[in-house]
């Protein structure tokens, strides 16, 4: 049992490199990933970032995890939400329970969302897991209860961010990409194809979605170029 919690624990480091190695190249990299959310929309704030791509297996849940504790470090009051209700993940990453979250929200089971909130104690992020797995995600996702979700989190939290499935396999992201302030894509190095990333783009294009930018995952670090617009770099595993 120790050698598994040791894992655990190794994993989470690899991870959450923000946390647990903040002076690499990598954590310098979400530094200007912020630093440029922050100054892209200077007329309205964005509150409310969804992160998706293409296809799975991508990293997009270890990009969006580093990236709210990047905006966790400020000092603001931050949210990360599970919205893959499918093949969650963000409950592995950060170690807590997934028993309830999201689904239960959605599905009406519970409806206080701050009792469904789990703060992760190093830093203080409030977490929603997607909760058990329901037979309707994307109904779900396209609800009411997920605007009035959407709602009580632009209150209450300064940054949310929600991480999202895979635009190719389900239409979940799709559908939720007009209810956020702006999308950011993942792409992974020499493994996402473009024609494969230009069908995912082409998807939130076609429904009028306001795409932030690329984070292009697993790129070398000696060869990265963290100032270049739109094409922010991280290099980690999934």
């Amino acid at each position: 049992m120790a050698i598994n919690n040791k894992k655990q624990e190794s994993a989470n480091a690899d991870n959450l490199v923000t946390l647990h190695h903040q002076k690499s190249p990598a954590t310098e990299a979400f530094r200007t990933i912020r630093t440029n959310l922050q100054f892209m929309s200077p007329d309205k704030k964005l509150e409310v970032m969804m992160v998706t791509g293409s296809e799975a297996g991508i990293g997009k849940s270890t990009i969006s995890s580093n990236l709210v504790l990047t905006f966790s470090m400020t000092g603001e009051n931050v949210f990360l939400i599970d919205t893959d209700m499918r093949k969650p993940r963000l409950h592995k990453i950060f170690g807590i329970p997934n028993f309830q979250g999201l689904s239960s929200y959605l599905s009406g089971e519970k409806n206080n969302l701050e009792e469904l909130m789990v703060k992760h104690e190093e830093t203080g992020t409030l977490l929603l897991p997607s909760g058990p797995i329901p037979p309707n995600p994307s109904e779900m996702l396209n609800s009411n209860k997920m605007e009035k979700l959407l709602k009580e989190c632009r209150k209450k939290a300064e940054i949310t961010i929600i991480d999202a499935p895979p635009l190719l396999p389900v239409t979940d992201a799709v559908l939720l990409s007009n209810k956020v302030d702006g999308v950011i894509l993942v792409a992974e190095t020499n493994k996402t194809k473009k024609e494969v990333f230009i069908k995912g783009k082409e998807r939130l294009e076609q429904v009028n979605a306001n795409i932030l930018g690329t984070v292009l995952n697993k790129y070398p670090v000696n060869n990265s170029s963290y100032n270049t617009y739109e094409n922010y770099y991280y290099y980690g595993e999934e």
